[in-house]
């Protein structure tokens, strides 16, 4: 499991992550096909079916997000974080790219729909900012778990390089994620939402992609432990740890 309770990230402010976001933007990931030696159709059947659904999950305007941050703004918060949230979407969007382009190498066609990122937008939408928040930071643990183990699913050079990038993105997110949080109106009841949002989006996930988990080295309780393991570090951040 990814320790980050303790990164110096989780000070920064959002004029830092700005910087943090515009720095990785200049870096982008060049996936290196030619080391490729194909995917057998087992292999193709066992990790297309969740790659689409990240890629889809991953790629987003972020209209409604924007919507909710600038409201944000205009009552008092902060101006550098419309900017850094921002760079933030164009990250993920990147993301999306680099899925995009591994399916496109093997000749996979996105996915139209997908039911999980429908459910996700559509509880992303049932608050306001703080709502749109959590859910985010939900999906970025468990893709800690989720790219570990893809990961280790082939042999593709290719893929592991798309994973080890999304590794390296998606704890700065989960950080800059909490760092928000910190700042809104907490209740006591927050970490209780947050535990039960996890729980129910984790074994979503896990039913819909187990096997990609299994093939990866995770069993059930290694998924479920290292994403409540995540889930506890962002709450020590929020409640200032």
């Amino acid at each position: 499991m990814v320790e980050f309770v303790n990164a110096p990230m989780k000070a920064f402010s959002y004029s830092q992550w700005v910087s943090h976001f515009a720095g990785n933007d200049k870096r982008r990931l060049q996936i290196d096909f030619s080391q490729e030696k194909g995917l057998s159709d087992a292999e193709r059947r066992l990790i297309f079916p969740s790659i689409r659904a990240f890629q889809k999950g991953e790629g987003s305007d972020g209209a409604y997000l924007m919507q909710t941050v600038e409201r944000y703004v205009q009552k008092g918060g902060e101006a550098a974080y419309a900017e850094a949230m921002r760079w933030f979407i164009k990250e993920e969007n990147w993301h999306s790219a680099y899925l995009k382009s591994f399916m496109r190498f093997y000749q996979v066609a996105g996915a139209k729909r997908s039911f999980l990122d429908k459910v996700f937008r559509r509880l992303r939408k049932c608050g306001g900012l703080k709502c749109e928040v959590t859910i985010l930071v939900t999906a970025e643990m468990i893709a800690l778990t989720y790219y570990d183990a893809l990961a280790s699913c082939t042999d593709s050079p290719a893929l592991k390089s798309v994973c080890r990038q999304m590794l390296e993105d998606e704890v700065p997110h989960i950080l800059f994620q909490s760092c928000t949080l910190r700042r809104l109106k907490r209740r006591r009841t927050d970490p209780l939402v947050r535990r039960a949002v996890m729980d129910i989006t984790a074994l979503a996930v896990w039913l819909a992609f187990h096997k990609v988990f299994q093939t990866g080295g995770y069993g059930f309780g290694r998924f479920w432990r290292e994403n409540r393991g995540y889930l506890q570090q962002s709450v020590r951040l929020v409640q200032g740890g």
